[in-house]
């Protein structure tokens, strides 16, 4: 386990009307950088939904429909999970975001390092759901100063 956070308050929104780019080519220009995917769960069904690149990230086939959750958890490291768990059960509770950083078994006895990001919302209809971006930290030297960190000093803040 690397690092959770909690995050009440949102980075503003960067102002680039001026620039002339639309929502849908900056997501495309992130996902260039590196593999990164999108998801969504809606509270209320419990269901959950990723993008392609999530499924790959973690070995999974792909489905348009809502995620097996126990595959999924299945391939986070058991150290790790528990963590997991408790921080977006909190941010489904408290109506905030997230932050993590966490380990996935890849298959071949070792791990690699994900990062995901979550907010909070209410849809246009009332809904409440969790959405954010998911991606694998393939530059493991960004991690210098938490990889060390044992569960019991992982660092949890609430800003």
């Amino acid at each position: 386990m690397v690092r959770f956070e909690f995050s009440e308050t949102p980075s503003p929104e960067q102002d680039l009307e001026h620039i002339g780019l639309t929502d849908t080519e900056i997501a495309g220009l992130m996902s260039y950088q590196h593999q990164i995917g999108y998801w969504r769960s809606d509270m209320a069904t419990g269901h959950v939904f990723w993008s392609k690149e999530i499924f790959d990230i973690y070995g999974m086939t792909y489905t348009k429909g809502p995620v097996n959750l126990t595959l999924a958890n299945d391939a986070v490291h058991p150290e790790d999970l528990p963590y997991m768990l408790e921080l977006l059960e909190r941010t489904a509770v408290e109506k905030t975001g997230f932050h993590y950083v966490l380990r996935l078994i890849n298959g071949r006895n070792g791990v690699k390092y994900v990062r995901s990001v979550g907010r909070f919302r209410i849809t246009d209809d009332g809904r409440e759901e969790l959405y954010g971006m998911f991606e694998e930290v393939a530059d493991q030297t960004r991690l210098i100063g938490v990889v060390g960190n044992p569960p019991s000093a992982i660092d949890t803040v609430k800003d």
